[in-house]
């Protein structure tokens, strides 16, 4: 795992294909610093926590999630300070925990090949939000703002957009895809969530599993793997 620095407020953690590991986001504000995403494991957002002291980083204060799958959350036990998840990731997280038995464990590991080699020497751990709200939420972390905005997508129904309004970097999660585990796209859940791309203020787009690219070359990208351009 690498840190990547975008600029004097924002950093980035590279994304792994190998175990599913999603990019972590990271904001330095003046009073409080906030991850985008827990991770996908304790050994996950550990290795992230230190990328941050070896850059001399706070660990944060907050964390939001994007949405509610493992890869993005699992490690939300694990995490410093305080969690923050919409509503509907919140609803998704206590269903499963609802539903967890002896078994859910390794179900988890068999459905997917990714999990089990994540979980090969840990053990499984999910957990509620600190805080929960609806839609959309403003946060002020001192000398800069974030903008957490629930969207449709194809992707899950839950999915948040995290938009840093005065850097006009946007994160995004993986509300691009289609829903796991086929990946199928419905294009009638596409086209909202690139209508709210196109209406938001950004130069730089964050996914989870994908290299930073331009709000122009990501809204290209969606329309021609559509067909709508």
């Amino acid at each position: 795992m690498k840190l990547k620095m975008i600029n004097e407020r924002v950093w980035i953690s590279s994304f792994e294909e190998e175990r599913d590991r999603p990019a972590i986001g990271y904001v330095r504000g003046d009073k409080y610093c906030l991850a985008i995403d827990a991770g996908h494991s304790k050994e996950h957002v550990e290795e992230f926590y230190e990328l941050l002291k070896e850059n001399g980083l706070p660990l944060p204060e907050l964390t939001v999630l994007t949405h509610w799958h493992w890869d993005h959350t699992f490690a939300m036990f694990a995490i410093n300070g305080l969690s923050l998840a919409e509503k509907r990731t919140e609803d998704h997280l206590q269903k499963l925990i609802n539903e967890w038995d002896e078994s859910t464990e390794e179900k988890m590991k068999a459905m997917d090949e990714h999990i089990a080699l994540e979980y090969k020497d840990q053990k499984m751990q999910v957990v509620g939000a600190d805080m929960v709200f609806k839609d959309e939420i403003s946060l002020d972390l001192g000398g800069i703002k974030v903008q957490c905005l629930h969207t449709e997508s194809p992707h899950t129904d839950d999915s948040l957009l995290i938009l840093l309004p005065k850097e006009k970097i946007l994160f995004f999660g993986d509300c691009i895809s289609g829903e796991y585990p086929e990946w199928i796209v419905d294009i009638d859940r596409m086209m909202p969530l690139i209508q709210k791309l196109e209406g938001l203020d950004f130069d730089l787009a964050v996914g989870g599993h994908w290299e930073t690219e331009s709000k122009k070359d990501l809204l290209y990208r969606l329309k021609e793997e559509n067909g709508l351009c």
